[in-house]
């Protein structure tokens, strides 16, 4: 098997009339995942590129440690390229180190599709720089401490890309002393990849072992955090996890963790099979061409990867992969159209589903989250999903939804008290900030009718500066 390199992919991109860099991003994020983190240098190889000249290098960092200059994505890139080229590179003074991280996660949390791959490839370069790694770790957990950030689990779970000693200290804190669940949740996702390459000393090793398993057997935490505590367990080495696997073996009596335990999958049996196949073979006969269809071996994989994985990152990254083929709008069209069935929704799979839109849906999958955030009667895991969602999926949502849907679960929220309804806000919050309606977002804050987090929340998005959403934008 030969790499596809870089000039190709340039040259793809050239053939197939997409932006620059639209296929470059999407590889270096996948490779960035699946690749051991001991390199700064994007795994996508670019060769000599004249990384020496000295004054760009300067340049960049000018720019990136300024308090007016805009960068796009692709001075993100070359100017963690060019650091990663220099790995014991000096730069004066030593605090533009802390200026270039926080600026670089403050844009990262903020961005979206293409802008935000850029700027999460070069989060990742930085955390494993020799030199620059410290700020970055500092500039995450900094962030991840913060209690009226509003982005913890990507904040937190972006320090598995660094095996420096500093990041996996606040890994193990944010897991046993979380700032909140969704840190502690970010904690977790961390911990998937630490593990796999690594990073956690023989002592650590015991804390991580005491904490996962607590996690998996406490079935009041958030409904994802325990299926993922257990396929921690499960990715532990035999000598860390055969007492504790046994264990859960006895305790858990949740088919679906007992699933994660035996198979690391969220389903088993012949209807998640069937799934998988129906799903496939609709998108496989949406795509032109004459008949019969072409068989692809590796689509079913990632299908089944986005909608049954443990674990977050794995069903993101799946999507991630799709999203840059020509099955996008296909896979986009087949998943909006199982939503639409009452079975779909009644099944544990629907959430995974709304998340892959999020990454895969256009215009059209962007009225079908609309119509499930404000459904009556949705199982409660549904709603939140679909109210996550909004502010990733394709299109643009106009003020009338959001006024409806605000309204819709402030009433739910003001009569029941119920998290669900919470949960949803909090979600709707995010959108608007995403999407940078200021409008909204300051209705929100000023309405003390809504629960106290979401009017935090919106200030939160108000106070970030111009300049973060300006560069992140591009």
């Amino acid at each position: 098997m030969v790499r596809v390199p870089y000039l190709a992919i340039c040259r793809y991109e050239e053939l197939l009339d997409l932006p620059s860099h639209r296929l470059v991003a999407l590889i270096d994020t996948i490779y960035r995942y699946a690749a051991s983190t001991g390199d700064a240098s994007p795994v996508l190889t670019r060769g000599p590129e004249r990384l020496a000249a000295p004054d760009r290098l300067t340049e960049l960092v000018d720019m990136a440690s300024s308090s007016t200059a805009l960068l796009t994505g692709m001075e993100w890139d070359e100017l963690t390229r060019r650091l990663a080229a220099a790995p014991q590179v000096v730069i004066s003074p030593q605090r533009a180190w802390t200026a270039i991280a926080e600026r670089l996660l403050s844009e990262t949390i903020v961005a979206d599709g293409i802008a935000w791959m850029q700027r999460y490839e070069a989060l990742s370069r930085l955390l494993a720089h020799p030199v620059g790694q410290q700020a970055a770790v500092a500039a995450c957990a900094s962030l991840a401490a913060d209690r009226t950030n509003q982005v913890f689990i990507e904040t937190v779970s972006a320090l598995d890309a660094s095996g420096h000693p500093d990041a996996n200290r606040h890994v193990l804190r944010q897991l046993i002393h979380p700032t909140n669940e969704r840190a502690q949740f970010g904690a977790l996702l961390a911990s998937v990849r630490k593990l796999r390459f690594g990073h956690f000393t023989d002592g650590e090793m015991p804390v991580l072992v005491a904490i996962i398993h607590e996690l998996a057997s406490d079935s009041t935490r958030r409904e994802d955090v325990q299926p993922l505590a257990v396929e921690l367990l499960r990715r532990l080495p035999d000598t860390a996890s055969r007492a504790s696997r046994n264990r859960l073996r006895r305790l858990a009596t949740d088919p679906t963790l007992q699933q994660v335990l035996r198979a690391g999958r969220l389903a088993e049996g012949e209807a998640s099979r069937h799934l998988v196949d129906r799903i496939t073979n609709t998108v496989l006969a949406l795509m032109p061409g004459d008949a019969p269809p072409f068989h692809d071996d590796v689509l079913p994989i990632l299908v089944d990867e986005m909608l049954f994985s443990p674990v977050f990152d794995v069903r993101m990254y799946a999507a991630i992969a799709v999203s840059g083929t020509p099955y996008r709008q296909r896979l986009a069209t087949a998943l909006s159209a199982e939503l639409a069935g009452p079975a779909v929704l009644a099944a544990p799979v629907a959430p995974a589903m709304i998340e892959a839109l999020r990454l895969l849906g256009g215009s059209e999958q962007r009225a079908v989250i609309e119509r499930l955030v404000i459904a009556s009667g949705m199982p409660a895991p549904i709603t939140v999903a679909a109210a996550q969602a909004i502010g990733h999926v394709g299109g643009r949502s106009d003020d009338q939804f959001w006024g409806r849907a605000i309204a819709y679960h402030a009433r739910l929220w003001g009569r029941t008290r119920q998290s669900a309804s919470a949960a949803a806000l909090n979600g709707l919050t995010y959108g608007l900030g995403m999407s940078r309606n200021v409008a909204m977002l300051q209705r929100l804050r000023a309405d003390d009718r809504m629960p106290e987090p979401v009017r935090a929340a919106a200030a939160w998005w108000l106070n970030l500066p111009e300049k973060v959403y300006a560069s992140a934008n591009h």
